[in-house]
């Protein structure tokens, strides 16, 4: 027995010996094959046997202990083509070397949102847009919005404020509320967040993905009517075996985009004024009455240009640093920013951001991994007030007479907010530079936003994974004035000291658990994801204000009289629950049909509609993969339906009431079945990649919305003012083009180009019964229609006669104005407009307004803010060390209103009226209410084509290369030096600052201008060294 044992123990040895002595290895290195550079952190696996490596910083990899056999080597890294090649491994080392191709055309492209789990932009049923950190990162901008602007289609954007603290609005595709958000879900990470753009830096930024209806955010349910933006930051590679550092300055200032705003620089009054010797108008007391002759071409006594007192070149600055590294399976990126930005208005504190973020990744086995993405973001910035008069700086820096020199000081070297001619004016312009040195309003804030993800492989075909993240904010606005602040009119709040104090905190904590299972029978794959989602939300906020402070010189709430005290609070707690459902079916790589469904619960819900039901379908098929077709490396027809939402306010499903000292009032009446509107889109696309050089994708989508909610006017006996109710119905319909290229492609010379054009339009459908109303725009004028059957984005107000047929004739009789004329008592004067002409050129001339039967002036659409299309386009080229890449902005059609030119007329500050009278046309015509001034009410007149050319951004390079730097080289990869431009030039025929311009509410439909911070130029100089 003793002797078999043996005999069958040195049998074994003797086999294992054998099998060990025919096992290999397989080693090479794997190179660009343009550029023939080395790549690291590229995977190579030998597919049949589930082995893998990453190639090192020098790109070489070593795959030991292989059976012998043949096998298939397949080589993979995120932007190239997958290599693959068959290998046949015997008991040596085999060396196989491989130079991978760029995927310039992105077919082999990865994305994750929108879908359970990382999938090929070549399996997708619906569209994801992905801009890859090339695009971003030559000009890095101030925030996500600013990043997109032009590269994607279907996205419309607008900056509408140039306040550096005002992050530009994003759209995507038509409208979805009749409220007043439109902004999509945006998610850093795999984590959901709930707070301002501006907070990113989009030097941490990898690539960006977009899912712009919601056939692709049916995944994230109610969350998504807006669709979804995720935000994929930098990680550092499992393969680099030494820390890499890179480090970026950029410096440079701001200047004001246009600075040729048509302000008269001349007037019509008696000229009598009086100026001392130090240059200023001590009296004059013909101002504000008319000359003979009623022209503005008198030169005013003194003249001060506030404008470039106030806009003055300002400073811009930021600086950034990462440091990433590998020790074998830990991984980590860490880097800080430091951003200021000042703007374009002189003696304003500057905007501030500091971020610091660390991102890592932990691989305890082929089975286990561990990932873990933060972000301390910490802002600082003034508040401008923006609209309205008073302290407005625009207001006053346009508006006052340039008699006034906003550069006067005090003896004591600060700004007066009383300069020598106030008193001659008598108005409520406050100086800008007074009100910035001397009225402090200022917010601070802190962010914090992690997620911690864990992955296990259970089995081959089973994995379970769990997620938690937060998203935490805490906000402070300060305002205070000192004793002896001054106004132009007495202001018992402000002139004997104020305080105001303004805090909040949002908590917005998600835990994510979910399983995902992957089968292959013959040639379909199956895969199914099933996740619970659980949301918890928590917000609160307090606010103080008082005045009066009994001595002068300090700060201390306790100083100020109690009886001014004004106290608030207010806080609230969310709860959700959801639950997915995710299948794809994919028949050989070609037949992709995706359904998904997702159960959405929310105590923002009224109690009677706890639960909602969200859904998707999607197929796909790649017709390439059955037909070979010359010149056409892919093609794929694809259509999708699908459903997201958008959750109503939490207090909607409750009664509210103002409380006050000694009432209690009751505001708005609780709905209980209040629930999420339901945005239901059909996407059609087609995909198409051709010659090599070019790809294509084209989709067109409606969209239709219901029960969106409003808050409606109650009437009756109900002591409540109003309720919640889903009533409201959108119809929106885009079409979308995305045309990109690669032009040339060799080692030394690269260049391509990125095209996109995009429309879109939406309409009201249903007010479920709800009378159509005008809003507000920003509570200053009643302008922005919602009606049934007319376009989102309308606006409505008086209209003028611009042709004879526009008179409203009965029984032969004129009815726009008394005396019984005729239509032959009226012409078209030199403006365009009808007058009665036997006013022409009289102090009675006046433009005829529409009207109906009975004389009154109609309420009629005057013009539309959606413009016709949008074109972006891109451009990148590099020769050797010398790259080149600008974007280009072009927004056709659509309209802004000027509410800035109107005031200004009745202020006889604007150029118009320059124009006007020295044309013969009384100044009255103007600036009477009822002459185009219209007292200040919606008029035609004042409705501009918004259409524009934009230079959005520019940069000029050069690279030194390791190879250039001589014994440098060993410690520095490379060092960039670059010009850099942003919002560098604009051709419009829009006569304010910038026809992209709106209100910070709804910025992408309510486009007024009103005195708002005008958009700039910056131009900049950067450096960067990688080591």
């Amino acid at each position: 027995m003793f002797k078999k044992l043996l005999s069958i123990a040195m049998l074994s040895l003797f086999v294992g010996t054998y099998a060990f002595a025919q096992s290999g290895s397989v080693t090479g290195v794997v190179t660009d094959a343009v550029t023939g550079d080395a790549m690291p952190a590229v995977t190579v696996q030998i597919v049949e046997l589930s082995m893998g490596t990453a190639t090192d910083i020098d790109g070489e990899y070593t795959i030991n202990n292989i059976p012998a056999g043949t096998y298939t080597l397949k080589v993979t890294f995120v932007g190239f083509k997958a290599h693959t090649e068959e290998v046949t491994v015997g008991s040596g080392e085999v060396v196989v070397d491989v130079a991978i191709q760029e995927d310039i055309l992105g077919l082999e492209e990865v994305v994750v949102t929108g879908v359970g789990t990382g999938t090929s932009t070549q399996k997708l049923g619906f569209s994801v847009s992905k801009v890859s950190k090339k695009q971003l990162n030559e000009v890095p901008a101030a925030d996500v919005g600013t990043a997109l602007r032009s590269k994607v289609p279907g996205v419309t954007i607008v900056k509408a404020s140039g306040d550096p603290s005002a992050a530009a609005q994003i759209r995507l595709r038509g409208s979805t509320s009749l409220g007043d958000d439109q902004s999509p879900l945006i998610i850093v990470d795999g984590v959901i967040t709930d707070g301002s753009l501006a907070d990113i830096n989009m030097q941490d930024v990898e690539s960006v993905e977009i899912v712009k209806g919601a056939a692709g955010a049916s995944l994230y349910g109610s969350l998504a009517g807006n669709g979804v933006i995720q935000i994929i930051t930098k990680r550092a590679s499992q393969s680099i075996d030494k820390p890499r550092v890179t480090v970026r300055s950029e410096y440079g200032y701001s200047t004001l985009l246009q600075d040729n705003y048509p302000i008269a620089t001349t007037h019509p009054w008696v000229n009598d004024a009086v100026v001392d010797a130090n240059g200023y108008v001590t009296s004059w007391p013909g101002f504000g009455t008319v000359d003979a002759d009623g022209i503005y071409d008198n030169e005013y006594p003194v003249f001060y240009d506030n404008g470039a007192a106030i806009y003055t070149g300002q400073p811009y600055n930021s600086n950034y640093v990462s440091i990433s590294n590998s020790s074998g399976d830990f991984n980590y990126l860490a880097s800080f920013e430091n951003m200021t930005q000042s703007g374009v208005v002189e003696n304003l504190e500057q905007y501030k951001r500091n971020s610091v973020r660390f991102n890592a990744d932990y691989l305890y086995d082929e089975k286990f991994k561990l990932s873990f993405s933060g972000n301390y973001v910490n802002t600082s910035y003034p508040e401008v007030s923006e609209q309205g008069q008073g302290s407005n700086f625009f207001f006053s820096t346009l508006a006052a007479p340039p008699i006034l020199d906003f550069t006067q000081k005090n003896p004591d070297g600060s700004y007066t907010n009383n300069p020598t001619g106030w008193g001659v004016i008598g108005d409520n312009v406050q100086n800008p530079l007074y009100v910035a040195e001397n009225f402090h309003n200022t917010t601070d804030r802190d962010r914090f936003i992690f997620g911690i993800t864990a992955a296990y492989n259970l089995t081959d075909w089973l994995s379970v994974n769990a997620r938690q993240s937060l998203d935490k904010r805490y906000e402070t606005n300060t305002q205070n004035t000192t004793v002896g602040y001054q106004t132009p009119t007495p202001s018992q709040s402000l002139n004997n000291g104020y305080e105001y104090r303004w805090t909040f905190s949002n908590s917005y904590a998600i835990t994510e658990l979910w399983a995902q299972a992957n089968w292959q029978v013959d040639k379909l794959g199956i895969r199914v994801i099933g996740k619970y989602l659980y949301e918890d939300r928590e917000y609160e906020r307090y606010s103080f204000s008082g005045y009066n402070y009994s001595v002068s010189g300090i700060r201390s709430f306790d100083a100020l009289d109690q009886a001014t005290y004004s106290i608030s609070n207010f806080s609230s707690i969310e709860r959700a629950e959801n639950f997915i459902l995710d299948t794809e079916f994919d028949y050989d790589d070609k037949l992709i049909l995706g359904i998904m469904g997702r159960r959405d619960g929310s105590s923002s819900f009224g109690a009677d509609e706890r639960y909602q039901f969200y859904y998707r379908g999607s197929i796909a098929y790649r017709i390439t993969e059955d037909v070979e077709i010359d010149n056409i490396q892919e093609l794929k027809v694809r259509a999708s339906y699908g459903t997201s939402g958008q959750r109503p306010p939490f207090a909607a499903q409750y009664e509210t009431y103002s409380a006050g000292s000694t009432v209690i009032v009751p505001r708005n009446l609780g709905n209980s079945e209040i629930k999420p509107s339901v945005v239901a889109e059909t996407e059609l696309g087609v995909d198409v990649a051709f010659l090599d050089k070019f790809s294509m994708q084209v989709n067109y989508a409606t969209t239709t919305v219901t029960n969106d909610y409003l808050l409606v006017p109650l009437t009756g006996i109900s002591a409540f003012s109003a309720q919640y109710q889903n009533v409201g119905e959108i119809q929106s319909n885009a079409f979308e083009v995305a045309f990109e290229g690669r032009l040339v492609n060799t080692r030394d010379f690269q260049a391509g180009f990125n095209l996109t054009y995009d429309m879109n339009s939406t309409e009201v459908t249903d007010l479920g019964g709800t009378p159509a109303f005008t809003r507000a725009a920003g509570g200053a004028i009643n302008l922005f229609r919602f009606e049934e059957g007319v376009e989102y984005g309308a606006m409505y107000g008086s209209k003028l006669a611009t042709s004879l047929s526009d008179l409203t004739v009965v029984d032969g009789v004129v009815a726009n104005i008394a005396g019984g004329y005729t239509v032959d008592d009226f012409k078209i004067n030199q403006l365009g407009h009808v007058i009665l002409a036997s006013a022409e050129g009289t102090v009675d001339e006046r433009p005829i307004y529409m009207t109906d039967e009975d004389g009154n002036e109609e309420i009629l659409n005057i013009g539309s803010t959606n413009p016709d299309f949008q074109i972006g386009l891109s451009g990148d080229m590099t020769y050797k060390g010398f790259g080149f890449y600008m974007v280009w902005d072009i927004s056709q059609g659509g309209e802004v209103y000027n509410y800035s030119r109107q005031l200004l007329y009745n202020r006889d500050r604007h150029g118009d009226l320059e124009t006007y009278t020295r044309m013969g046309i009384d100044r009255q015509y103007a600036v009477a209410a009822d002459g185009l001034y219209n007292g200040s009410d919606a008029v035609s007149h004042f409705v501009e084509d918004a259409s524009y050319i934009k230079l959005r951004e520019l940069s000029l390079s050069y690279t030194i290369g390791n190879s250039m730097l001589g014994n440098l080289g060993s410690s520095i990869q490379d060092i960039k030096v670059s010009l850099v431009g942003r919002n560098l030039l604009t051709i419009t025929d829009y006569s304010g600052y910038d026809p992209e311009v709106a209100l910070r509410t709804n910025s992408t439909n309510f486009r007024l201008d009103e005195y708002s911070y005008p958009n700039f130029s910056t131009f900049s100089a950067a450096v960067q060294v990688r080591f």
